[in-house]
């Protein structure tokens, strides 16, 4: 048989193991190594649980790992329990799968404030991600039950904004019939959160994010969406990048 290793288990690991099978049939074995004790990545840990038709190709990703050609290796921390050359000394080829696992820091003032996190850290969070519950279930907790103030903001005018947005604003009641987890939905009953700002680096004519996610925003029940008149004039610039 050939062997071959792939590190990380999301999407991208999942049809790589894939491609393999399909390519080196019978013969192939594939061992799949995976940080955390779950799999499928941010299939599981990123998409918004309200989402579960996205979602669904964890069946296709089941199927892959129930395939008698594949090992699944869970637990396992490439760099710390394996690294290349043990990889290198067993396997006829490794596909590094994995995906970032920190932030990017702007350096900006405050950035480190209590109250102030990353999308993936409070995706993460309400997920179930083991290393977000871990270390931030407590801080998000104080940071929704604030009483100091309503409002949220948020950087960003992509979809995984208008998911965090959504999140902070759907009715618990209407939450709880999704895959949230309890810890997140036992916080977002008690938020004070009744005000979400979504801020953007550039215009409207730049917003990243789906016209399906931006009607699922418009679309919640109790929730009044606006947008400042002038924010939607348009420059020269913003026309060249809508035609």
């Amino acid at each position: 048989p050939r062997r071959f290793c792939v590190v990380g288990s999301g999407p991208a690991g999942m049809y790589a193991a894939d491609r393999l099978l399909a390519a080196f049939g019978e013969d192939a074995r594939v061992d799949v190594i995976e940080k955390l004790p779950t799999p499928f990545g941010l299939v599981r840990s990123g998409v918004a649980p309200d989402h579960a038709g996205n979602k669904s190709v964890v069946n296709r990703f089941d199927g892959i790992l129930r395939d008698p050609r594949v090992t699944y290796l869970g637990n396992v921390s490439f760099g710390e329990h394996v690294g290349l050359d043990d990889l290198y000394a067993r396997y006829s080829a490794t596909v590094l799968c994995y995906g970032a696992e920190g932030d990017k820091k702007l350096g900006v003032p405050g950035e480190d404030l209590p109250g102030s996190h990353s999308a993936r850290e409070f995706v993460g969070w309400y997920n179930g991600d083991p290393r977000c519950v871990k270390d931030l279930d407590a801080p998000m907790r104080r940071a929704l039950a604030c009483a100091e103030g309503d409002t949220a903001v948020i950087f960003g005018l992509g979809n995984v904004a208008v998911d965090c947005a959504r999140m902070l604003l759907r009715a618990p009641e209407h939450l709880a019939s999704t895959d949230v987890c309890q810890h997140a939905l036992e916080a977002l009953r008690r938020s004070t959160v009744r005000r979400v700002v979504m801020v953007g680096r550039r215009g409207v004519a730049q917003g990243a994010f789906s016209p399906k996610e931006l009607r699922e925003l418009l679309n919640l029940p109790g929730v009044r969406v606006t947008v400042d008149p002038m924010e939607l004039a348009l420059e020269p610039e913003d026309e060249a990048d809508l035609a």
